[in-house]
């Protein structure tokens, strides 16, 4: 999947910011964090509990197009409502006691509990709902985009949990609750504290899941000429994902770019494999099969026997 002209510049100046934060960051990284610790802060606490669910979202969109299209496959079929189901419902599991425990949710126990359940419920039925209305070539075009997703989502926490004990980075809110900065470690120091999980953002990396959005243009016809507007939207998430973690503490700048950098050339590398386009050209033959005989019923219910 190449990227159009206008988004190599934008990604380029991306970069370029991105080292310069990084620089800056070596200096005022401490000082930044305690300039926006707000640990009460709705913002902070509502993207801490959901910030992280493009990551996982794939899989539920392979569910549902699974659901549909592969009607004939009972085994796939069932599969596919299961792993919707089952996704759907520990992300809410993960996501609502985060907010209750932040206290931005008054529930607790048991309440929580059918909270989760009654989301699960209402979020299943919506997505197998739209994937119905989805015809078989916009389905075939889907499972690509999930596969690349989850793809994506393998090599996250392959990576970032790696770097994540390579650096063994302290945490700005643990040592703010303890009163006590010296174990504060400059980014390009790694192995310095055994055990604390700062150095890369997880949450910031998991928000990167957004950028499979960046396919789109290359399944579908309805997003050629847009790739700027969804590269802005898709990076425009991504820093308030970034900004929120600073907010809660949990994270220093260094950390949510470097997150950011490593996702993108991860992405990048995927994209640009042998296998990735094979897939998508395989994916895009289907569809193109798919339509056709759409495309060739429809010509047919234009002719009409009186004009004979």
């Amino acid at each position: 999947m190449n990227l159009k002209k206008n988004q190599k510049f934008l990604l380029a100046a991306l970069g370029l910011a991105a080292a310069l934060l990084l620089a800056a960051a070596a200096f005022y990284d401490l000082a930044i964090d305690q300039a926006l610790y707000a640990p009460h802060n709705p913002f902070g606490i509502v993207l801490e509990a959901f910030c992280y669910w493009p990551l996982y979202l794939p899989f539920v969109l392979l569910g549902a197009v699974w659901t549909f299209l592969y009607r004939d496959n009972p085994s796939r079929h069932v599969l596919g409502e299961v792993l919707v189901i089952a996704v759907f419902y520990v992300l809410f599991t993960q996501s609502l006691p985060n907010l209750a425990r932040r206290g931005l949710l008054p529930l607790s126990g048991t309440a929580l509990t059918l909270g989760a359940v009654v989301l699960t419920f209402a979020a299943t039925v919506a997505a197998i709902s739209l994937a119905s209305r989805c015809s078989r070539a916009a389905l075939i075009r889907l499972d690509f985009l999930a596969k690349l997703g989850i793809v994506l989502c393998l090599a996250d926490n392959v990576v970032i949990n790696l770097l994540k004990m390579l650096w063994s980075r302290m945490r700005f809110d643990d040592m703010a609750a303890a009163g006590d900065f010296s174990a504060f470690t400059p980014w390009y120091r790694w192995g310095a504290v055994a055990g604390n999980t700062s150095f890369p953002s997880g949450h910031t990396a998991a928000a990167c899941g957004v950028l499979v959005l960046l396919a789109l243009p290359a399944l579908f016809d309805w997003w050629k000429g847009k790739e700027l507007a969804l590269t802005a939207g898709c990076y425009g998430y991504i820093a308030l994902t970034a900004l929120s973690r600073l907010i809660m503490g949990r994270h220093y700048l260094s950390d949510t770019v470097a997150a950011a950098v490593i996702m993108t050339l991860l992405y990048l590398a995927i994209t640009h494999t042998r296998r990735c386009r094979r897939g998508l050209e395989s994916a895009l033959s289907r569809a193109r099969t798919a339509d056709a005989p759409a495309e060739e019923a429809d010509g047919a219910s234009e002719e009409s026997p009186g004009d004979e």
